[in-house]
């Protein structure tokens, strides 16, 4: 009988069909691994006990995905936003764990996440929804990595999936206009112009309460925003980034309407009294709570349709708000700051479209200035 090989001793050897064996002792229980390469099972021999010096047991070591996966996203729900651990749960569920979440966290390879991403493109799944799977499974197996349970991240072997620029729909100048004068018999019409001179995301639009507003300044101060949580309904929840907490300058015009609305909005509770359930909020339902996101979306495809306007999202009125300042000379820097991007290559990536045509009208304009004018001599 072989002698039983205590913690942190391993052994290697050549078998007879010339494969590699190296073997680790781990509480009792013997780990194997088989190679082509000495220096292959060198190597994982030298992981190994690294390993279980940090502290790998042998249950570790015969930890699948899928339950890995369940206390991973556990933990993340006390450091992350909960749409981030629901866009996780999502497509761990759907995607990863169907195909993946029975092998053990040290079986998976490079080649099972190739299948995996092979399989989603078969099924005719987006080139956007691949790169979200990368995402969720390059982040729980990085955690992986931390805690011991591999030696290295399979997911950086594979190059990330890439989506292509989708140029968004925007209204112009005209059809703005033409939208916020259909706009004047919604319920939701200060709430559709504060979106369009903003640039503000819905969410933020239905996170402002009134001490966001500096009349004195003409700013609103984007600080929370409003999110549907599956399960719980609607939360409060801070910005994303840091960039995305700012103050937005607001021009005359529409700081004339927001205070005309705030004046409506009195007029409202006065009528309602008790009915009245003070939330704080700037836009609200007709008892003063959360204002249903799918209602204002739904609100405002309406809009559109009786203005004879192309459809598109209410997402799309930032973009119109954004696109609208480049196009007319507002710098990037500015614009980024006022959509609450963290870098300016975000704003330039999101527009690059626009930028494309200023520099066409950029072009025209320097042939204008700099080229002499022909003279026709009698």
């Amino acid at each position: 009988m072989a002698k039983r090989r205590g913690n942190n001793e391993g052994s290697l050897y050549q078998r007879r069909d010339g494969l590699w064996c190296a073997q680790v002792s781990l509480n009792g229980h013997r780990l194997t691994k088989y190679g082509k390469r000495q220096k292959e099972c060198h190597d994982w021999i030298k992981q190994t006990l690294g390993k279980i010096d940090g502290g790998l047991t042998f249950e570790g070591t015969q930890l699948s995905l899928e339950r890995f996966f369940e206390v991973w996203l556990n933990g993340k729900e006390l450091a992350r936003r909960p749409s981030t651990v629901n866009g996780y749960r999502r497509y761990a569920r759907l995607y990863i764990l169907p195909m993946l979440g029975k092998l053990r966290l040290q079986d998976i390879l490079p080649g099972h996440i190739k299948q995996l991403y092979g399989l989603m493109k078969d099924q005719r799944k987006g080139a956007r929804t691949i790169q979200l799977i990368h995402v969720t499974l390059h982040a729980a197996l990085k955690q992986a990595v931390r805690e011991g349970y591999l030696g290295r991240n399979p997911v950086d072997a594979i190059e990330r999936p890439t989506v292509a620029q989708v140029e968004f729909p925007t209204l112009s100048p005209e059809q703005a206009r033409q939208f916020l004068i259909t706009a004047t018999t919604s319920p939701f019409d200060t709430l559709f112009y504060i979106a369009l001179t903003t640039g503000m995301r819905k969410g933020e639009l239905l996170g402002l309460k009134w001490p966001d507003l500096d009349e004195e300044k003409s700013t609103l101060f984007v600080q929370r925003q409003l999110q549907r949580i599956p399960h719980k309904g609607y939360e409060l929840v801070a910005p994303k980034t840091k960039a995305g907490r700012r103050k937005i300058k607001l021009g005359p015009k529409t700081l004339a309407k927001l205070l005309a609305y705030r004046s409506h909005q009195e007029s409202l509770k006065q009528a309602l009294g008790d009915g009245w359930q003070e939330s704080g909020l700037m836009f609200t339902n007709s008892i003063g709570t959360f204002l249903d996101q799918s209602k204002v979306s739904k609100e405002f495809k309406k809009v559109l349709k009786r203005a004879g306007l192309p459809d598109m999202r209410f997402h799309d009125l930032r973009h119109t708000s954004l696109s609208s300042l480049l196009e007319n000379g507002i710098s990037i820097n500015t614009t980024q700051n006022r959509g609450g991007h963290s870098k300016a290559s975000t704003t330039v990536n999101i527009y690059g479209h626009t930028s494309a045509r200023s520099q066409t009208e950029a072009a025209e304009k320097i042939e204008e200035l700099v080229t002499p004018i022909e003279i026709e001599l009698q």
